[in-house]
């Protein structure tokens, strides 16, 4: 079963904001995801969200079971993304 990744408006602009070659390796990883996002993504921890790590950034995502679909919710630096 796979996964379909939707990227959400806000993850979008904050893809567009980054390098090219960042921008890309995220884009890359969390497309790859698709047949088991568990696998690599790890739970933020109080919250019902996950965060695939590339590099120093992170992609916050909504995985759905029951529609098999991963939402990009946010993508940034560690240390800024959690923040907002």
């Amino acid at each position: 079963m796979k996964y379909s990744v939707f990227w959400t408006d806000p993850a979008d602009k904050d893809l567009w904001k980054l390098p090219k070659s960042i921008a890309q390796r995220i884009f890359d990883k969390v497309n790859s995801i698709g047949d088991d996002p568990y696998r690599t993504a790890e739970r933020c921890e109080g919250y019902p969200w996950y965060h695939q790590r590339v590099g120093a950034y992170r992609a916050v995502l909504k995985i759905d079971d029951t529609e098999l679909l991963i939402s990009v919710l946010k993508v940034g630096l560690r240390k800024k993304v959690y923040d907002r």
